[in-house]
């Protein structure tokens, strides 16, 4: 029922406790280096990826410019072919019209060529 802890018996002598501490703050200090170096190392990383992403995004940026260019090309290939198409069309009204008209002009008995 008593929840007092009794000291130690043997008390180390304060040349012993100064070594403990000592090598407690090599630790202590191994680990802030070890940490660093770490750290160091997280930061080279984080530089390297974020080159990869800067470089990844003047890529993209490149292949949307050229995806820009070609769907611009391909809109005024399909205006030249539409007006080739509309201008066909126009030509073949035009034809029609001629061919009728020398169709009336022309006798039935002669043969055209003869």
């Amino acid at each position: 029922m008593n929840n007092i802890t009794p000291l130690p018996a043997v008390v180390p002598p304060p040349m012993e406790r100064r070594a403990a501490a000592l090598a407690d703050i090599q630790q202590m200090h191994d680990d802030l280096n070890e940490a660093h170096e770490t750290i160091g190392q997280l930061r080279a990383d984080l530089n390297r990826e974020t080159d990869r992403c800067v470089m990844l995004a003047e890529e993209r940026n490149r292949f949307r410019h050229d995806a820009l260019v070609y769907r611009d090309k391909l809109v005024e290939l399909a205006t030249s072919m539409a007006n080739i198409g509309l201008m066909t069309v126009s030509a073949q009204e035009i034809m029609r019209v001629a061919h009728e008209l020398t169709d009336k002009d022309t006798p039935r008995d002669v043969v055209p060529g003869k």
